[in-house]
């Protein structure tokens, strides 16, 4: 059972969701629609840093924090800013449907099942004397339809509610703000066979402040949600709800539907895909031998006690989950940190997306590299609804032409939130984070549609952004100040504001080479010489003093290990970058790698007491140990995932076995599939990262640049294979149909892909 939404079981169309917790004597369903982001917060654009950033440079450039932060605060306040965090709009949830049947028994042999293909759950029990009742969420992808199901082999009535849930529920987690206070009251209605509750923001309700400052027109105003009721079931109006009469083993069909108003955003039309052919795409087998007939929760139980077949088993059902979880939380828009699922108006974070890492390595981490390249649409889309408050970013807070995107945002763009200690409006490298996500989309799909309406745009926007930001010194390179590596403050400074985070240079510095590649494909006009000079005159990546791959470039910064983030390894996250191809410098980020998840183990479980925490920041780390080839360290990230931050309700965590957040559900599946296929321009490697402990396995259906698909791939005591193709229409993602393909030997093969599909075979596992 159930007793909180955070434990519920979870269904999705990509645009509905639901999620189904409670006990015999009451379930509660909380409905929940992507475009619902509770519209309570102001859309104040970012704060008019720009008259003042010499000083705050300067003050950044001598060390001293302190002062710059001073000077950065002292302005937004003379902008109208007072000193606290302006949060984005929350994800909440729209309503709460509920059945309490009349007269329940104490249960027996209470039971929750889900289907990762049809994205069907379902909780069933039986009573005393013999009866038994099920009630099951079905979700229909293809016409975007989401209902509730309700079925009793006896006779049986009960109340079917409708209201705004009693919240007793919200997450007690950091930043958790109550919202339930803007909303009007309501009561549902009861017109034919249909029950509707309309759930209005009350905006005389509104600080004085979101009145001055009036939130973003994309969120609703007012949603409509409604019930259908059945023909041939009877019902009678009572408080809260209809009674419903049900006969035995009748099945009640309750279709959901929702109606946006008062905004812009808009309804979603269906789109034909199914959830089973998403869900498809893709598959990983790890030879646990635990039988399918074994609970989430016993194959969990037994992973934490050290059950070695029962953490492959872990990481195999995390795979299977994790995707489920992101297919059905993708829809126009993708997933946020909860998907589309909330049970409380006192969200974590907001629910939004937060974009210093949380949505790269979650919610859309694996969407393409897993077969569903395509749904990484969504957070193009949703990142096009805002390019002139990126403007305004940069215009505002730097005085740069171009975009800068902030560090999160639901309904509007504006880089409003930020503090003291959390200096977000100083975060520069989302842009081109972005950027480089949209090409290895066209990279493993040849979408030229697709990058001529995004990444090109994109493209264009970081790079006169980034070149608008940075100075040059004497020495003719070209520096970052005000710097800042997200949420962590420098060992020897007394505030997060830097020079030269490392994550800034080596974002720009790829942002560089992929403008220039994309200006190619399309065969525009682009300034490639002067992106080039850009490129070459950032600073080189340095060791650090205590032997780890430098967060900061500047030498005067000292480092600081104890943090949840790894922003320093973007270098070794995705293709290879030169720059970062030394050995020392690759030692160097073995070494962070080994240091972080040192710190991480000396205290094993959640905040505030422990370091499990933040599960994004283990997918940094495994993603650059499996490109590092170092398969110990990588293993120890999924592992660590798939066995501490996931529960029975197959849904992940934000920290250890705390926090309903879909970060890991996208994560993990990217570090696995980076463990065993890697791919570069005119490269593809074959386990390159397998660990000892995975002696054999299978995945299907990965998605590689230059348009490859492996088919099949397959390793064990014995040997391996593999089958390969190219995705049709993805002639543009690669020079030739010639392909380097280096093996689980080491070894190097030129493979001609043109001539259709491919099958390797290696007698030996290197």
């Amino acid at each position: 059972m159930a007793d909180d939404w955070e434990h519920g079981l979870v269904a999705g169309t990509g645009s509905i969701g639901a999620v189904l917790s409670g006990t015999p004597e009451r379930h509660a369903i909380h409905v929940c629609h992507e475009e619902f982001f509770l519209p309570v917060n102001a859309a104040k654009r970012a704060p008019r840093i720009a008259p003042g950033l010499a000083d705050v440079r300067a003050a950044a450039l001598a060390g001293d924090t302190a002062t710059a932060a001073a000077i950065a605060d002292r302005l937004a306040r003379e902008d109208g800013y007072g000193g606290t965090f302006i949060w984005t709009d929350p994800f909440t949830s729209i309503a709460e449907l509920s059945w309490t049947p009349d007269g329940a028994g104490p249960a027996i042999d209470y039971r929750r099942t889900g289907d990762f293909e049809t994205g069907r759950v379902e909780v069933g029990w039986s009573d005393a004397r013999g009866s038994s009742t099920r009630i099951a969420l079905v979700p229909d992808r293809a016409s975007n339809g989401m209902a509730v199901q309700l079925v009793s082999d006896a006779e049986r009535t009960g109340v079917l509610g409708l209201g705004l849930g009693d919240d007793a529920s919200g997450i007690d987690a950091p930043f958790a703000t109550d919202y339930a206070a803007f909303l009007h009251p309501a009561r549902p209605e009861i017109s034919g066979r249909t029950m509707a509750l309309d759930v209005r923001v009350d905006e005389a309700a509104l600080p004085p402040f979101v009145q001055e400052n009036p939130p973003s027109p994309w969120a609703p105003r007012h949603v409509r949600i409604l019930i259908d009721l059945p023909d041939d079931v009877s019902f009678e109006v009572v408080a809260g709800g209809v009674r419903l009469s049900l006969r035995a083993g009748q099945m009640v069909h309750l279709p959901i539907r929702i109606e946006l108003n008062g905004g812009l955003a808009q309804a979603t039309a269906p789109n034909g895909t199914t959830h089973a052919s998403l869900f498809g795409a893709s598959s990983l087998d790890l030879h646990s031998g635990i039988d399918d007939d074994i609970s989430y929760d016993e194959v969990l139980e037994r992973a934490r006690a050290g059950d070695a077949q029962a953490v492959l088993s872990a990481v195999e059902l995390a795979f299977a989950a994790g995707r489920h979880t992101i297919i059905s939380s993708t829809g126009v828009l993708p997933p946020t940190l909860v998907g589309i699922w909330q049970g409380t108006r006192r969200p974590a974070w907001s629910g939004d997306w937060t974009q210093n890492g949380n949505v790269q390595h979650g919610g859309v981490a694996s969407l393409v590299a897993s077969g569903t390249p395509a749904l990484f649409t969504s957070y193009l889309r949703a990142i096009f609804r805002h390019v002139d408050d990126y403007a305004a970013n940069a215009e505002r807070v730097f005085g740069a032409p171009g975009w800068m995107l902030p560090a999160r945002f639901s309904s509007h763009g504006n880089s409003n939130h930020f503090a003291a200690d959390f200096p977000h409006q100083f975060w520069i490298a989302g842009g081109a984070w972005v950027l480089r996500m949209a090409w290895d989309q066209f990279a493993v799909t040849g979408d030229v549609a697709t990058l001529r309406e995004y990444a090109w745009p994109l493209a264009q926007n970081v790079m006169g952004f980034g070149m608008g930001v940075a100075f040059r010194t004497d020495d003719g390179s070209l520096h970052f100040a005000p710097s800042y590596s997200p949420e962590n403050t420098p060992g020897n400074r007394t505030n997060p504001i830097a020079v030269d985070a490392t994550m800034d240079i080596a974002a720009f510095r790829d942002a560089a080479r992929l403008a220039i590649r994309i200006a190619d494909v399309l065969d525009e006009d682009a300034d490639r010489d002067g992106w080039r000079a850009f490129a070459d005159s950032l600073p080189p990546y340095r060791v650090a003093q205590d032997g780890t791959f430098a967060e900061w470039l500047d030498e005067t910064i000292a480092e600081e290990m104890a943090h949840r983030h790894v922003s320093q390894l973007y270098p070794f996250w995705y293709e290879e970058d030169e720059a970062a191809g030394s050995p020392e410098l690759r030692e160097a980020a073995r070494q962070t790698i080994s240091r972080r998840l040192a710190w991480r183990d000396e205290k094993p479980w959640a905040p505030p007491r422990g370091r499990s925490e933040m599960a994004f920041g283990l997918v940094g780390l495994g993603l650059a140990a499996a490109r590092l080839g170092d398969a110990d360290a990588a293993r120890r990230c999924v592992e660590s995932l798939a066995r501490d931050y996931w529960r029975p309700n197959s849904v992940s965590t934000h920290d250890g076995d705390a926090i309903f957040n879909v970060d890991a559900s996208g994560g993990l599946p990217a570090v696995v599939i980076e463990m065993l296929v890697q791919s570069g321009p005119g490269t593809l490697a074959l386990l390159p990262a397998v660990p000892s402990s995975w002696p054999s396995g299978s995945i299907r259906g990965v998605r590689a640049r230059g348009g490859i698909i492996v088919e099949h791939l397959a390793w064990g005591p014995h040997g391996a294979s593999a089958t390969l193709r190219t995705a049709p229409g993805s002639e543009a993602a690669r020079k030739d149909d010639l392909v380097a393909v280096v093996g689980p030997d080491g070894l190097t093969q030129t493979v001609d892909l043109g001539a259709g599909v491919v099958t390797f075979t290696w007698p030996t596992q290197a």
